[in-house]
């Protein structure tokens, strides 16, 4: 199944039960994320790696299926790209993490090269580093697909709360960069999972930012976040208001509800509508899946 970028949510599970693998098409997630990196301790990396590469190549998953690797400036990081390489395994994405140049890009991707064809990359923005070489980092080559904000190993590194204010410098540089590179902006998992009017309240405000998807660590976030990243009813009614005035073969400034309107307002308008085509694509697959539930 081709992976649908933008997607408005990816779930992640530590790659060690795989009888929770297929847990993300169970609950409308988006897309799965089978986790190498900080969900694996040292130990246990091995066995999490085996695992992930024979669900990737013996099962079928139920759904966009992604994997984030160990950083490629570590053994564990070379490691798991051999196992993809070795076993033949395709998935849809792969996430680098800790990414702080576009040459770990342009690595993994000769690395993958015409043994793994399809897989986009994702790379994961959560050092000083990267946020300083960000601009150069979106457009390092045509398989990245997606920048994604790490608000955790960021805010620990800077040694500043991980909350909105401390983070918003960050979220805006990743965001502008994908933006101008046309990639997608995925926001930082939201870590609180006692305070769902908060992570409403963060996915709200990094889709003002322009971030159009999030990580996901609970099932239970995920309904949260799709009803929080869909534009409000005002909002598509004001932008099919603004096109059908943009479409009346006139041109110029057109007065919508008071307010005055020209051409980079209607091509707000256009993404509002394009964003509800995305979601309405989206969700069969959702609704194709969550007949699997109740036996996950």
């Amino acid at each position: 199944m081709p992976l649908p970028i933008p997607s408005r949510t990816y779930l992640v599970t530590p790659a060690l039960d795989p009888t929770r693998f297929d847990k993300a098409a169970a609950v409308g997630a988006d897309v799965g994320l089978l986790d190498l990196e900080d969900g694996v301790p040292g130990a246990l990396k091995a066995e999490a790696r085996r695992l992930a590469v024979d669900h990737l190549c013996r099962t079928r998953p139920r759904g966009p299926m992604t994997v984030r690797i160990n950083s490629l400036r570590t053994v564990d990081g070379l490691r798991d790209v051999l196992a993809l390489l070795d076993a033949d395994a395709q998935p849809d994405a792969i996430l680098l993490p800790k990414v702080e140049s576009p040459v770990e890009l342009q690595q993994l991707d000769e690395l993958l090269g015409e043994r793994i064809p399809d897989a986009v990359l994702l790379a994961i923005i959560e050092t000083p580093r990267g946020v300083s070489a960000v601009d150069a980092i979106a457009g390092a080559t045509p398989r990245l697909r997606g920048l994604i904000f790490g608000a955790a190993d960021l805010s620990s590194q800077l040694g500043v709360p991980m909350t909105w204010e401390p983070m918003l410098y960050a979220r805006s540089r990743i965001a502008m960069a994908a933006g101008l590179a046309g990639l997608a902006a995925i926001d930082s998992p939201f870590f609180d999972l006692e305070d769902p009017e908060g992570l409403a309240e963060e996915t709200r405000r990094a889709r003002a930012l322009g971030f159009t998807a999030k990580i996901v660590i609970h099932p239970d976030q995920v309904d949260l976040i799709h009803e929080a990243l869909r534009p409000t009813a005002r909002m598509v009614d004001h932008a099919r208001r603004v096109l059908a005035q943009a479409d009346d073969g006139k041109g110029g400034i057109h007065l919508v509800g008071g307010n005055m309107v020209g051409p980079p307002l209607v091509a707000a308008a256009r993404r509002v509508l394009a964003s509800v085509k995305l979601e309405e694509a989206l969700e069969p697959v959702a609704l194709r899946t969550s007949a699997g539930r109740g036996d996950t």
